[in-house]
């Protein structure tokens, strides 16, 4: 039994390690940290600097931050998670070293891993500096927040790695994550504006849109996270099965 298991907690002390070097790799990059981070809890600051902190307006807070909850889960599952795995594959990364089988679940845990704790740690971070506007700190709120933000990241991190699987390089994946952002955005400021004009049609195809809908209880949340947590996964094992590789770095 002790044989059998040895090479199991080997395999979890590696990855461990792996996430514990891209998580505090991640959190030394100041861009990420000011565009995934730092400007939403501004962005919002500015505009609900009007509000009173009021123990009424404690039932509000989420209605008003869903949108900007929904907005950093995607950040990082675009522009970290995902975007991170087409490049290093450009790099020649992952063709010099981790092109076995093992080593390709390793990373691809390791990488999941790190950019999921990433992901809470930002969600924390924005609670924490935009509560007060809306009344005392309560825990309860604090962990269905980081469940319904945590689902949403994993929804985001599908869409990602659809695009990560595409034969696109890095510079054409900064380009189609930055638009596809740009689209959510303007349909996200729209809905969030509850602008009567705006298209439905446009806003209901909007994934900012339905992230939002788990925040304020219009979508299970349990059922949501089971279905988004059953995609995650299955995308990560084909991933790791069909693991793409620059071409030109290929010397094996």
């Amino acid at each position: 039994m002790t044989s059998h298991l040895t090479p199991i907690i080997i395999n979890t002390k590696k990855v461990f390690h792996i996430t514990r070097i891209l998580t505090l790799e991640h959190l030394r990059e100041p861009t990420a940290l000011i565009w995934s981070a730092i400007a939403p809890c501004l962005l919002f600051l500015l505009t609900q600097g009007h509000a009173e902190a009021e123990p009424s307006r404690n039932e509000t807070y989420v209605l008003s931050a869903s949108w900007f909850f929904s907005y950093i889960s995607a950040s990082v599952a675009f522009f970290g998670f995902s975007f991170y795995l087409i490049g290093r594959r450009e790099s020649g990364f992952t063709r010099s070293f981790i092109y076995q089988p093992d080593a390709i679940r390793r990373f691809l845990a390791a990488h999941f891993l790190s950019y999921s704790t990433v992901s809470v740690l930002y969600a924390a971070l924005f609670y924490l500096l935009t509560k007060p506007l809306y009344g005392d700190y309560r825990i309860t709120e604090l962990l269905y927040v980081i469940a319904c933000f945590y689902t949403s990241f994993l929804t985001f991190s599908c869409i990602g790695l659809v695009v990560a699987a595409l034969p696109i390089k890095f510079n054409t994946a900064s380009t189609l994550f930055s638009l596809l952002s740009f689209l959510m955005l303007l349909s996200g400021y729209l809905g969030s504006a509850q602008s009567r004009s705006a298209p439905q049609s446009v806003l209901s195809l909007n994934p900012l849109q339905w992230s939002s809908k788990i925040f304020n209880h219009e979508i299970p949340l349990l059922t949501s996270f089971c279905i988004a947590l059953a995609a995650l996964l299955t995308g990560l094992y084909l991933t790791g099965r069909h693991f793409r590789t620059q071409p030109v770095w290929s010397r094996y």
